[in-house]
């Protein structure tokens, strides 16, 4: 909790607020107090060419391939302090405390904190998970822009960063034993039911796109109402419908859909002008891919019908494409063993947020293991976890690592 109430308090504002954007001066100060941390527990430490830092701890058999634990210290804007810092400072207290207590492990161990998990930046999320897991598109950094208009590519080429080396990035999966990740839940549900621990079986996954509706600046005040290309109503229209057509398919049996406009820009963007450019910015979600991409196509092509009918122009632009990820049920019955040996309350569930557990899936066996979120509320200075939750997090992610060391898997 001290290490956890450290980190917290780089980007902290208004309210108890924390804002660490990826990228930002508090985003990498946080980075340099992680790598003092993982000096002081002894870790053989290497950063790479986007800014992901594992740090190692060395075991009986150098050769084996490692087992990983992490998460992220980027933040959303006025968002908490404990979405992604659990699941890095719990690693490292974990494997810590396996150091301290001169327990035996036969795999390398290793704390990564990945860049760029949040997406409230430049829209673009997971971002050094997706690299290290070689599931990046470059072409998608195109459309990456952060609302002051800097683009990430940009941003990367600033800090000598080559967009032609980031392929490079990509880890070995025969380097890789498992990844495992510790996070708060974000959502009611543990709490509701009054489990401590959750264990999750698939992660839902995105479809993030913009929608530009092109219509005509004019004066408020001598533009007749019939004469007006107003894009701001079109895209008003538009945001109403994806709030009807998610509550449609959230009401099925099958793939729970959610959407959510996050930010909108209006151009002109003053009071006495028509506005004549519309941006909206649209996060469609579900854990079955068919059910994501029936909506996130209607959607589209509700768009096109909105300009149409108001003699407008329209303009699709992807930001990412991503389809719902299981996890691995192996360590899924694994940690599922541990708890019941312990005597712990859990529940078996999706997660509904992303995480970069969802790209290390792709290239080796991976889980999730949440504690519980008071009221649900994250992404905001409300954002609370109980630190016995926490601790009893990190004892299970402790003995999750301990076991996949250590077992043949």
């Amino acid at each position: 909790m001290r290490d956890l109430n450290a980190i917290g308090r780089i980007g902290i504002g208004d309210r108890g607020s924390v804002t660490r954007l990826v990228f930002s001066i508090k985003e990498l100060r946080s980075r340099q107090l992680l790598l003092h941390l993982m000096r002081q527990a002894g870790l053989n430490i290497h950063i790479d060419g986007i800014g992901n830092i594992f740090g190692r701890f060395e075991s009986r058999d150098r050769k084996e391939p490692a087992v990983l634990a992490g998460s992220h210290l980027d933040t959303v804007i006025h968002g908490g302090k404990y979405d992604g810092p659990v699941g890095v400072i719990g690693a490292l207290e974990a494997i810590r405390t396996i150091r301290e207590n001169g327990i035996s492990v036969r795999a390398p161990l290793e704390v990564v904190c990945f860049v760029g998990e949040e997406s409230s930046r430049f829209g673009f999320s997971t971002l050094g998970s997706s690299l290290v897991a070689g599931e990046l598109d470059l072409e998608d950094l195109t459309h990456a822009v952060d609302p002051q208009g800097t683009k990430l590519a940009d941003v990367l080429y600033s800090l000598g960063i080559s967009p032609r080396n980031l392929r490079l990035l990509q880890r070995n999966p025969k380097t890789l034993k498992a990844y495992l990740e510790l996070h708060i839940e974000q959502g009611p549900v543990l709490e509701a039911k009054r489990k401590r621990i959750g264990l999750v079986t698939s992660i839902a996954a995105p479809s993030r796109f913009r929608i530009v509706f092109k219509g005509r600046a004019d004066h408020s005040g001598t533009t007749p109402m019939e004469m007006r290309k107003d894009a701001l109503v079109a895209a008003a229209r538009l945001i109403e419908f994806i709030e009807t057509v998610c509550r449609k398919y959230s009401s099925m049996a099958k793939g729970r859909v959610v959407g959510t406009v996050g930010a909108m820009k209006i151009e002109p963007g003053v009071i006495n002008a028509v506005p004549g450019r519309v941006e909206l910015s649209i996060d469609i979600r579900s854990t079955l891919a068919q059910s994501k991409a029936r909506v996130a196509r209607i959607v589209k092509e509700q768009a096109r019908v909105i300009a149409r009918g108001r003699g407008l122009g329209v303009e699709v632009l992807k930001i990412r494409e991503e389809n719902p990820v299981p996890l691995d049920p192996g360590l899924l019955r694994l940690t599922e063993n541990i708890c019941k040996n312990k005597g712990i309350d859990y529940e078996i569930m999706p997660s509904g947020a992303g995480h970069d557990a969802m790209q290390m899936a792709k290239i080796t066996p991976a889980a999730m293991i949440f504690v519980p979120s008071r009221r649900g509320i994250s992404h905001n200075p409300l954002e609370w976890t109980d630190p016995d939750d926490i601790a009893l997090g990190a004892q299970v992610l402790m003995e999750t690592l301990i076991r996949v060391g250590n077992e043949k898997f």
